[in-house]
């Protein structure tokens, strides 16, 4: 069946309840004189919707403002409390389970480390248990968003490639999670989610007309996000960023290409070059590859001359990175997050120096390229925006009365 292409009133009547819930998710208090400056639509039907929205308990009041003319005016908010989400960030070695309201509040957050030898079926039915005991601790939660290493096929339900532990493309997510919480859950490629992050709750000067988010941990990818909507592809990996090949002569990925950009620039491959040329900067009974590189950047800030070549070689794979996504994307903000982006001051100069000599003027000039400021981690915090996302763009669907 083909997709319908027009609007019902109905549909038209959700747009606008999302539209006023979206101003007030991103500038937490306004009048509704405010509102109806911002989204064209008339006062009247503005004072409905409010109304509405209030009755759903999505929209509260909270107080007097001073507006235009120095006017008081009642101030709206979202009841944000009242809509909990869950995000779950599962990883290559480590999954974490946090609850958040839908202005990016944490509540909670749990982590669980695994290792590649343990059991799918062990891992799976304790982050499982994860979920329930955050669902059971707070009340008002009313989606769970999942981030998955990509690419990751959507109508599938799996990973296609997960590089160091391919055993898990075996699973189906979907099936493992439809029938196991009385609520919606949604899955999205961990880029995806931490440029939802970015885009929801990231602290921009401006809202952006096209977000690409650059995510180098341990494994590399990006989510581009243009007005609002996610590039998701025709299987939901598109803005798969990190199996390109940068050396069509490089090794061999376990994608099946060669010389992919995920080969130089994730965190397993700066600690293979920390292995051979800094060995004495790998600190004992670290298991994580966060710690590995957080000693490897700290040696380079105190001057260690090896350790910052490292760096500077791995900074100079991301700025051909952010060179390819400018390129294919001509965002207006790049955001480089996940583990590496913790060495945000060494990188900043290299990657730019790069994009400098590589990317036309014209271009060049209107991309910022910035490190996250957001301060839980962003595949985590993006799980929890899928899901925020979701409650955002259909607020009745998961409303919960102000009498319940």
């Amino acid at each position: 069946m083909q997709d319908a292409i027009g609007n019902n009133n109905r549909d038209m009547t959700e747009m606008n309840r999302s539209a006023v819930v979206k101003i007030l998710q991103r500038v937490e208090i306004c009048s509704r004189a405010d509102l109806a400056r911002q989204t064209g639509l008339s006062q009247a039907a503005i004072t409905k919707i409010v109304a509405v929205l209030m009755e759903m308990g999505i929209v509260v009041e909270v107080g007097n403002i001073i507006g235009e003319s120095n006017r008081r005016s009642i101030g709206l908010g979202l009841n944000a409390g009242r809509h909990k989400v869950i995000g779950v960030k599962f990883a290559r070695n480590m999954f974490a389970v946090g609850v958040f309201d839908i202005s990016g509040k944490i509540y909670a957050k749990a982590e669980e480390t695994y290792s590649p030898d343990d059991h799918k079926r062990a891992v799976l039915t304790v982050m499982k248990d994860k979920i329930r005991e955050a669902l059971k601790s707070h009340e008002h939660v009313v989606a769970i968003g999942l981030a998955l290493p990509g690419p990751y096929l959507r109508d599938e339900g799996r990973i296609a490639v997960m590089t160091q532990i391919p055993t898990w493309q075996s699973i189906n997510f979907i099936e493992e999670f439809k029938d196991e919480f009385d609520l919606p859950l949604f899955i999205e490629h961990d880029a995806n989610a931490g440029a939802m992050a970015e885009w929801w709750f990231g602290d921009h000067e401006r809202p952006p007309h096209t977000l690409a988010y650059f995510l180098v941990g341990d494994g590399v990818g990006s989510g581009v996000i243009e007005r609002g909507n996610l590039l998701i592809g025709f299987q939901g990996a598109a803005s798969e960023i990190g199996h390109i090949s940068v050396d069509v002569h490089g090794p061999r990925c376990e994608c099946g290409n060669y010389g992919c950009l995920e080969l130089f620039c994730s965190a397993p491959a700066m600690l293979e070059l920390a292995k051979k040329h800094v060995p004495e900067c790998m600190p004992r009974g670290a298991v994580r590859n966060a710690d590995f590189c957080d000693s490897i950047f700290e040696a380079a800030r105190t001057g260690n001359r090896k350790a910052y070549r490292v760096v500077r070689e791995v900074a100079e794979y991301i700025g051909y990175g952010c060179v390819t996504m400018i390129n294919a994307y001509n965002p207006d903000v790049i955001v480089i997050g996940d583990i590496l982006s913790r060495g945000g001051d060494l990188l900043l100069p290299t990657v730019r120096e790069v994009v400098n000599r590589r990317i036309i003027p014209e271009l060049n000039t209107k991309t910022q390229i910035t490190i996250s400021k957001l301060k839980v981690d962003p595949t985590l915090y993006g799980a929890a925006a899928i899901a925020t996302d979701k409650v955002l763009q259909m607020p009745s669907a998961f409303s919960t009365p102000v009498d319940s």
